[in-house]
């Protein structure tokens, strides 16, 4: 974590999560307006697709606060690869990283609101932009990052995010003060271009 650098990132409030008491939390997007993410550098060097999916792995079980187990989704999400446009990654790693993702029946499909694409392609690559520091603007210097993609909640015909209204009203309701999770995000450095307005609702209804 001492490594981690704040970056560029198209997020929002969009997946309503039952483990949260039906409030939100964050989605890729590529219609979001770009947000600030962190980004840390594993522990050890990837040399070969084995240690790629060997991270993929131990993400996705921190993604479910369980055991490492051979899997990298499920019907809510999956974890992605994001390839550093400057760099030549060997062809053998994408190769090999889509022939594993190809092996789960619940990997991909992730939803996206109308008017804009998937952020995560059949072969396991998110498709959006390659992260810039928020420091100076410079890009990141790595040669590839791992994320997980979650599945959103859309609403209604042609499917849409929810409003922030929505989103702030779902925490507010809770009794739980699943409220919470906005306020580490906060306190972290994670932000999105909704968080403004949620901060406004919040403190109205207050």
């Amino acid at each position: 974590m001492a490594a981690s650098e704040a970056v560029t990132a198209p997020i929002r409030y969009g997946r309503r999560s039952r483990n949260r008491g039906n409030t939100y939390t964050m989605v890729f997007s590529r219609s979001a307006q770009p947000g600030q993410a962190i980004v840390v550098p594993c522990r050890n060097i990837v040399r070969s697709a084995v240690d790629l999916i060997a991270e993929a792995e131990q993400l996705w079980a921190a993604e479910r606060n369980e055991r490492v187990e051979r899997q990298i989704s499920a019907e809510w999400g999956s974890v992605g690869l994001l390839c550093n446009p400057d760099r030549n990654i060997p062809r053998p790693i994408l190769m090999e990283w889509a022939v594993r993702v190809s092996g789960e029946s619940s990997y991909g499909r992730v939803p996206h609101a109308a008017g804009e694409d998937s952020v995560l392609s059949a072969q396991g690559l998110l498709q959006i932009p390659w992260p810039r520091r928020v420091s100076d603007n410079a890009p990141v210097e790595l040669d590839l990052l791992l994320a997980t993609a979650t599945h959103a909640t859309l609403q209604g015909t042609p499917p849409s995010y929810s409003a922030v209204s929505v989103i702030a009203d779902a925490w507010r309701n809770d009794h739980t003060d699943r409220v919470e999770y906005f306020r580490e995000n906060q306190r972290c450095g994670i932000r999105t271009f909704q968080d403004a307005e949620i901060r406004e609702r919040l403190e109205n209804q207050a």
